[in-house]
């Protein structure tokens, strides 16, 4: 099973299954999700800043190391890695970020991850500051990336190999949650340990692998927000993560992951 963290604060930091992260330096006054209520964000002078507040340098997520795969459906991280972008496929408009360091990917290695349900009907909607995603066991590769278009958003790409039928049944349960769980109390995560009231917003993506999921994490107040896409590739989960300006504003994450999973074999 893949442990993986998920704050919900300013700039919040998400991760599901293998957690890919953004955040950006431009953009906008005001960020709306279609099909939903239109979130207005207030001009940086009013921002609220919590201590877990977004960095490139928190976004890998915890992760438990088992037994070596024996599900020959798990690809183990170092052979993973040829799914991630690099200098010469990244996608337009972006490249490898090196600002925290090298552009040096990171992996699982020889290990594959376990954990526990974290997202199951039982659950309380908080769970999603501190969870666990899907029985299971998974392996992954992670490369950091960032825009090259003036706002300097940067991701956390991530690539999940899953053993068989796990990573259908992990978009599942995450559907599931986000409809049960529309919207949720964070408590004592906004400034002066106040309570941050937080909208989920999820949408399927047609035609972007064997299925994927887009969803918004958006607290009300003055804080930044968090998407995350995650394509199903078969056995595979490609994962990526993005965190709003400091307007309230995304970069085109879908059509980024688009491109992304083109690299995912």
């Amino acid at each position: 099973m893949v442990k993986v963290k998920l704050l919900v604060t300013a700039g919040i930091a998400l991760a599901l299954a293998g957690a890919a992260g953004c955040s950006g330096g431009g953009g906008g006054g005001g960020s709306s999700d279609p099909g939903g209520p239109t979130v207005t964000f207030s001009p940086p002078s009013g921002l609220k800043v919590a201590p877990s507040d977004l960095r490139l340098e928190t976004l890998i997520p915890t992760r438990t190391p088992a037994a070596p795969a024996v599900d020959p459906s798990i690809v183990l991280g170092s052979a993973l890695r040829a799914s991630l972008p690099t200098a010469e496929t990244v996608p337009s408009g972006w490249t490898l970020n090196t600002k925290y360091g090298p552009a040096t990917p990171s992996d699982s290695g020889a290990q594959v991850l376990s954990g526990t349900t974290g997202l199951g009907p039982t659950a309380p909607c908080g769970v999603m500051n501190n969870m666990t995603v899907l029985d299971g066991e998974a392996a992954y590769a992670s490369q950091q990336i960032r825009s090259t278009d003036g706002n300097e958003y940067a991701a956390l790409v991530t690539v999940d190999s899953f053993r068989t039928g796990q990573a259908a049944k992990q978009l599942a349960v995450t559907r599931d949650f986000a409809a049960r769980c529309p919207s949720f109390t964070e408590k004592g995560t906004g400034a002066g340990h106040s309570d941050v009231e937080v909208r989920l917003v999820a949408k399927p993506l047609d035609g972007l692998g064997d299925e994927a999921l887009d969803f918004k994490m958006l607290p009300e107040g003055n804080y930044l927000g968090n998407e995350t896409v995650l394509v199903r590739i078969g056995d595979r989960v490609l994962n990526l993560r993005c965190g709003a300006d400091k307007y309230g504003d995304f970069p085109d994450t879908a059509a980024l992951a688009r491109e992304l999973a083109k690299l995912v074999k």
